[in-house]
């Protein structure tokens, strides 16, 4: 079965072709806010609405437009096509908002198709922009089809190549193994076969140096030179913060595809879990949804299996193995005691193995004889 993956490289451009980069970051930037003033001056009490010129047209009246590729500015085009189609879907779920404007200091990118670049072992050419110095951290694997790059700079000046490919990837061997997780704030996961992970919240450890530099940033004069190195300072702090949490969450999740065939987890509601404003610095720092996201498509990549227990059900309250049901218990008792069988076993671990079993009940996948002895 092909599928869509991308390889992200870090780019190094001279001078002259950071020059051109921020060009074309800004002409695909007025396109898309043009679009954006055009679709907010709609009024369905005119007869007469305002059409959109394309790409072609606004070349032709903003004649700088030239000096940078078009493919780019058709490609961002396209999105806002894309996201049109998406805003008035009645069969979407959820609804998106009103498209908002893009200015110069937040994220920066560009797309273009597989035509309009090369990719080489120490560089990439693009159209417009000439040979760009890259480092290649994993190569692209042979015989791979070229979909298209996303050319992108962050808020620190930084810019990156996400090359989009269609591949075939094989599905990693079977263990036989199952594993159910709990999930919490103190220890990142609890497994049902012990495993351990502490949080390592990145935030927590970088806040006393981030809240020194935005107190000097908060002193700088707005528009001065050094207002733009503060905030650079800043950004560079979140940014480590950033990649620091990304290469936990990889290496926890490729772990756990390499040794387990079946992996439960709890549905939680992060999104209303950030709404309490004692835990939400913490939930944050833990990046739960992004762990979550993580794990499955690498599970689906790899031919594994991650199935979602119901979030209203009581794993920490009940006990793993009799089954009976302490409605008492609270937060802060960390310990699980069964009154019936007289159970004594970690809270978080209790809840991991209730999880698996509650995940086997509802899967309807066929287990092997491992897994089932394992519960």
């Amino acid at each position: 079965m092909m599928t869509l993956k991308a390889f992200k490289y870090r780019l190094y451009p001279t001078v002259q072709q950071q020059i051109l980069l921020n060009k074309t970051f800004g002409c695909v930037r007025v396109v898309w806010n043009y679009n954006v003033e055009v679709f907010n001056k709609f009024d369905k009490n005119l007869t007469e609405q305002e059409q959109p010129l394309c790409t072609t047209q606004l070349k032709k009246q903003f004649e700088w437009m030239n000096e940078v590729s078009a493919a780019a500015l058709q490609q961002k085009e396209m999105d806002f096509k894309v996201f049109k189609k998406n805003y008035f879907s009645k069969s979407r779920k959820k609804k998106i908002g009103s498209p908002c404007f893009k200015n110069r200091d937040s994220h920066q990118s560009y797309r273009l198709p597989n035509q309009k670049f090369t990719l080489n072992n120490s560089s990439i050419r693009l159209e417009k922009i000439g040979k760009v110095k890259l480092i290649v951290d994993r190569a692209v694997p042979v015989g791979c089809k070229f979909m298209s790059v996303t050319v992108s700079k962050n808020v620190c000046g930084q810019f990156f190549a996400s090359v989009l490919v269609e591949m075939e990837i094989i599905h990693k061997p079977k263990t036989g193994q199952a594993i159910g997780l709990d999930i919490g704030i103190k220890t990142f996961l609890t497994g049902s076969d012990s495993l351990t992970v502490e949080n390592p919240t990145y935030f927590r450890e970088s806040q006393a140096e981030l809240r020194q530099a935005q107190q000097h940033l908060s002193r700088k004069k707005k528009g001065s030179v050094r207002r733009k190195k503060a905030k650079l300072k800043v950004a560079r702090i979140h940014n480590n913060i950033a990649n620091q949490r990304n290469t936990f969450i990889h290496q926890i999740t490729t772990k756990l595809i390499n040794e387990y065939d079946f992996i439960a987890i709890e549905d939680l509601n992060v999104s209303g879990m950030v709404k309490n404003r004692k835990l939400a610095k913490s939930i944050s720092d833990a990046s739960f949804a992004e762990f979550y996201a993580v794990l499955s498509y690498k599970a689906a990549w790899y031919g594994k299996e991650v199935v979602k227990v119901d979030r209203w059900f009581a794993s920490s309250k009940t006990c793993s193995c009799c089954g009976w049901k302490n409605e008492k218990l609270t937060l802060s008792d960390r310990t699980f005691n069964c009154s019936s069988c007289g159970l004594e076993k970690d809270r978080d671990l209790n809840a991991s193995e209730n999880i698996l079993k509650e995940a086997l009940r509802v899967s309807s996948a066929i287990r092997t004889p491992s897994e089932c002895q394992s519960v």
